[in-house]
């Protein structure tokens, strides 16, 4: 085992690596705090004054992950494999955000185990991206269990991603 010190572009990858898992991070948690808001508070379209559900899902994404799976857990918003996969990867998310400086701070001067330390956090970016999806077709079929089409739904999502709101 040869130690060397990172390089400037070995250290921009996993800088980048860590970013990208955030950013990922954060749509999970977005797209939960969606389904809470929309499935335990919401409950049917058009049930309140926009503004009203706006603030409510102000106030669910101020939450931690931890929160916002403690919330689903008791409201049972999400299906129990979809919460144990969530409940999976807060530990990886806890991982990256408390533990990755002071757990793996040694690794980042050997070859090996700073590949496999980028390996790890690439690995949580794309799971962090199958997580959001999955999220997002439970609430989609939840949507259209409430008889809302799925080419409404796919409409209205169309619309926000091009930054217009919702009536």
């Amino acid at each position: 085992m040869v130690r060397r010190e990172i390089n400037s572009e070995e250290l921009q990858v996993l800088f980048t690596s860590i970013g990208e898992g955030i950013w990922h991070l954060q749509n999970v948690e977005d797209a939960l705090n969606t389904y809470i808001a929309v499935k335990r508070d919401i409950k049917v379209r058009a049930s309140m004054p926009a503004d009203q559900a706006k603030a409510i899902l102000t106030k669910h994404r101020k939450n931690t992950l931890g929160a916002s799976l403690r919330i689903s857990r008791e409201a049972a918003v999400l299906s129990p494999p979809l919460q144990k996969v969530l409940e999976e990867f807060k530990e990886e998310r806890n991982w990256l955000v408390h533990r990755l400086v002071y757990g793996h701070r040694e690794d980042l001067y050997v070859d090996d185990t700073r590949f496999e330390l980028v390996g790890r956090l690439k690995k949580f970016s794309e799971n962090a991206i199958l997580i959001q999806k999955l999220i997002a077709k439970e609430l989609e079929d939840y949507v259209v269990a409430q008889g809302i089409s799925r080419d409404r739904v796919y409409r209205d999502a169309e619309r926000v991603n091009e930054n217009e709101t919702l009536p």
